[in-house]
This record gives C-alpha cells, sequence and structure tokens, in this order.
C-alpha cells in the first residue's frame, strides 16, 4: 500500500507518475479512506487490514484525519487517469456519506523532505521513466541527499544502501537509464 506524493501539490503528483502506478493510486488512496474509517468504527465490516499500516497512520493522524487532503489526491489521480485515455471504474459515492462525518485536519501530511523521498523511491523503482520527468534541479538534489528515512515509504532503501549508493554513482556520472542497476524491488 503506498500513496505516492512525490510533490505536496495533488495534480503534479498525478501527472508525474508512471501508469501503472498511476492507475494502482486510485485503488489505494481508496484503500487507505476505507482503512481510516474502519479505524473510526464509521465501518464495521470486520475487515482488519491496512489498519496499521504506516501510509494508514500517517493519514489517519491519531483520529484527526487529513480526509480532505486524501480526497483531493484521489480526485487528481482519477482526472489525470481519464485524461490519459483510460476509463475509471472507481470512485467514492459508495462512502461519500461516510466521509462526510469525519472531522479530519486541515492540510497535508507530507512536506518537502517527504515528497523528495517519494520522488527518490520512484526513480528506483523506473529511472527511465522518472528521469524523464525530472528537473535537473530534481535530480541533482537526489544526488546530493542522503535518503532521509519514513516508515512505509522508502526504509527498504537501508537493506539494499550499497546498491542504492552504485546507483546514485552512476547516475551522477551520466550513465543512460538503461543501464543503471534495478534495484527495485529486491526482495531477500
Amino acid at each position: 500500500m503506498q500513496v505516492f506524493r512525490p510533490y505536496i501539490d495533488h495534480a503534479r503528483s498525478a501527472w508525474f507518475l508512471d501508469n501503472l502506478r498511476l492507475g494502482r493510486q486510485r485503488v489505494e488512496a481508496k484503500q487507505v479512506m476505507l482503512a481510516i474509517l474502519r479505524r473510526m468504527g464509521l465501518i464495521n465490516d470486520g475487515k482488519r487490514g491496512w489498519l496499521n499500516h504506516p501510509i494508514v497512520l500517517l493519514y489517519y493522524n491519531n483520529g484527526e484525519p487529513y480526509i480532505n487532503d486524501l480526497i483531493q489526491y484521489f480526485n487528481a489521480v482519477v482526472r489525470e487517469w481519464v485524461s490519459r485515455g483510460f476509463t475509471n471504474n472507481i470512485g467514492l459515492r459508495d462512502i461519500e456519506h461516510l466521509l462526510t462525518r469525519v472531522k479530519g485536519a486541515d492540510g497535508t501530511p507530507v512536506n518537502g523532505v517527504m515528497a523528495r523521498e517519494y520522488r527518490r523511491v520512484l526513480l528506483l523503482k523506473d529511472p527511465c521513466h522518472y528521469l524523464g520527468r525530472f528537473s535537473d534541479d530534481e535530480v541533482n538534489e537526489l544526488i546530493n541527499t542522503e535518503p532521509v528515512y519514513f516508515k512505509g515509504i522508502n526504509t527498504w532503501i537501508r537493506d539494499v544502501y550499497d546498491d542504492y549508493l552504485k546507483f546514485m554513482d552512476l547516475l551522477s556520472r551520466g550513465i543512460p537509464c538503461s543501464e543503471l542497476p534495478r534495484i527495485f524491488p529486491k526482495r531477500k
């Protein structure tokens, strides 16, 4: 489960994603909303999956969820999905009446550092796609900063840190994306 927010701006985040991740974000953002509604006792269907996932907890915000931020992100992802010519078959109508009962926090749980770490993860997942989306400044920022770890987002980099350093070194030397080593997904 993941809510990819490479930028604080919802539409820019959606635009940035490759088609595979963009399509999945419609499902995953809604899954986070459902988990929040279950945590709040607004859905009592016995399902327990994802309730304690770090991303759910991030958006749950100790009982004052960033629900409006999540809805705005979901809507931006759907708009981008449709603008790319895909058919959308996922909506919020079935839970809209519950979402309106949530007294949520204003703002977003995403800050600039977290957004940068999402960009780092996406680069490692699909270098050729994302290098084409980054500005030169964004690439240099990723090359010249160490990861700041966020549970549920990028802590897996610790497990492949030596490979990560090699990847970033090659990237800094201008090696074409097609020649960069794949370090994600990597299971031990």
